[in-house]
């Protein structure tokens, strides 16, 4: 395979995976410890928030401590993707001569 294809295939790879990993993030809510759309469910049914422990709710959405650095995960999962495809899709080395 030439060097082109394989770029394009690697860097849509890349893309797949990132953007994959993203969207299971945003489904499993992993970015919020208490969502806004808990609470505004909590606030419908009567409550005053949502309770996160015996004693204690939550009336304003909370993020997660890991929030910050899902970005990053998604770019690497993506870039370590890319440059499997990349490495995996090279010629192979001609076997040594006896």
């Amino acid at each position: 395979m030439n060097m082109r294809i394989r770029l394009i295939a690697g860097a849509i790879t890349a893309l797949i995976v990132g953007f994959g990993f993203m969207a299971y993030d945003k489904y499993t809510g992993r970015e919020w410890v208490v969502s806004p759309d808990q609470i505004e469910a909590a606030q419908s049914s009567g409550k005053a928030g949502v309770e996160t422990r015996p004693g204690t709710v939550a009336v304003r959405a909370i993020r997660s401590e890991d929030a910050d650095i899902l970005p990053f995960k998604w770019l690497g999962y993506g870039l370590v993707a890319g440059f499997f495809v990349v490495y995996s899709t090279r010629k192979p080395k001609a076997a040594p001569k006896a």
